[in-house]
């Protein structure tokens, strides 16, 4: 007779009865080409702190794990007691994943999708905890892809600026001049050794007024 007290007082979970949100609600198209929109996605990803656990940017996946979530984001399932029926609530230790699919539309627009994955313990009254995978309501889903739309449209390839006139003249400006070139004289002679003073014939052109006039040699 305890017994049977026992399992009346029990409670059972029932599985959620809400349907995965349609394709169109988990895609969008992107007028960019693949490598931009990939940026684009990362840049949703940073700005929502979510922790990436795996990319491969060749497939075009991301996966990226999110904060916990609540009953607006999906459905765990109905729990049924002595006390009346009532829906799961997620555990403190919910958890979210996102995996972000890229794919190329032809050269200038790429499909980008967003599945979503949320799980949570779930308590039973006189039951241990139980692991709920619970199905998305489609809110977060819609919303990155809204957040992905925006950043698409701030999302560019880097423009580089031709330098103005007054920059170009500044830098040329700025330039060293150039040493004179020097010109060959009528005392240099091709194939000179290096390092030797100018002379003609092997006289030193140095300024001889200055020395004493010298004895004529007696004529021969």
């Amino acid at each position: 007779m305890g017994m049977i007290a026992t399992l009346s007082l029990a409670g059972c979970l029932y599985p959620p009865q809400a349907q995965p949100p349609p394709d169109e609600q988990q895609q969008v198209v992107i007028p960019l080409p693949y490598d931009l929109a990939w940026d684009a996605v990362n840049g949703v990803i940073t700005e929502n702190s979510f922790h990436v656990q795996a990319q491969d940017m060749t497939n075009g996946i991301i996966e990226a794990a999110g904060p916990r979530f609540t009953l607006h984001d999906a459905d765990c399932g109905r729990i049924k007691s002595v006390a009346g029926s009532y829906t799961a609530e997620p555990e403190p230790d919910s958890s979210s994943v996102y995996n972000f699919l890229v794919r190329p539309r032809g050269p200038e627009a790429t499909i980008v999708e967003v599945r979503a994955t949320f799980n949570s313990s779930v308590k039973v009254p006189l039951h241990p905890a139980t692991d709920v995978d619970c199905v998305s309501h489609g809110i977060q889903e819609s919303n990155l892809l809204r957040e992905v739309l925006v950043q698409a449209k701030q999302t560019h390839r880097p423009v580089f600026a031709k330098p103005s006139a007054e920059t170009q003249q500044a830098a040329s400006a700025s330039a060293p001049t150039p040493a004179p070139e020097r010109r060959a004289t009528s005392i240099d002679k091709p194939g000179a050794p290096p390092n030797l003073s100018p002379s003609t014939h092997g006289f030193s052109l140095m300024d001889h007024s200055g020395l004493p006039n010298l004895p004529a040699p007696p004529p021969q």
